[in-house]
């Protein structure tokens, strides 16, 4: 279940629920950091924030807008590996995650290569998976369709999953 607040017309709502998905986009931020991956800020809500808020009802279904839409949170080099990687972060409220069968298609045209990040309030917490792994599908995905984070992100060690996921559950909680 996704928190939204009530705006008045200056846009409230739309920077109050940047704040909210941000929040879950640092976490994973600092645990990969942690980790000793390098990350960078890469989505269009990094980089064309002011451009997100204009967009109107006949501009948000054009395939250039589409693409910007759908842009990953994070742009992740793995040294190790030599291995550079698109991260997608997604904050669900219940389970299953409800992931819409559209964000995929979107994410399988645009940005097939990436991983999808999600945030749940049970189990692992964090879960992850790359889009050209998950098959299309006319109903919402669940859990089992990904891994767990670590499973994904190798250099992740469980002692950090277990901090940060006390702090993302204390975060869910707060937006109730």
């Amino acid at each position: 279940m996704k928190v939204r607040v009530l705006s008045d017309s200056s846009g409230d709502t739309f920077y109050d629920d940047m704040l909210r998905g941000n929040a879950y986009k640092d976490i994973v931020r600092v645990m990969l950091q942690k980790s000793g991956y390098t990350v960078y800020p890469y989505g269009y809500e990094s980089t064309f924030s002011d451009v997100k808020s204009k967009l109107t009802k006949d501009t948000r279904n054009s395939k250039t807008v589409r693409r910007i839409r759908s842009s990953p949170d994070l742009l992740v080099y793995d040294d190790q590996k030599n291995d550079l990687m698109l991260v997608e972060v997604k904050m669900r409220g219940s389970c299953p995650p409800k992931i819409r069968p559209r964000l995929i298609e979107n994410y399988r045209e645009f940005w097939n290569d990436s991983i999808l990040v999600v945030v749940v309030p049970e189990g692992n917490v964090f879960y992850a998976q790359k889009i050209n792994e998950l098959e299309i599908r006319q109903v919402y995905y669940r859990l089992s369709d990904l891994e767990k984070f670590q499973d994904v992100f190798t250099r992740v060690r469980l002692e950090d999953i277990l901090h940060y996921k006390e702090m993302a559950l204390q975060n869910m909680k707060m937006q109730k």
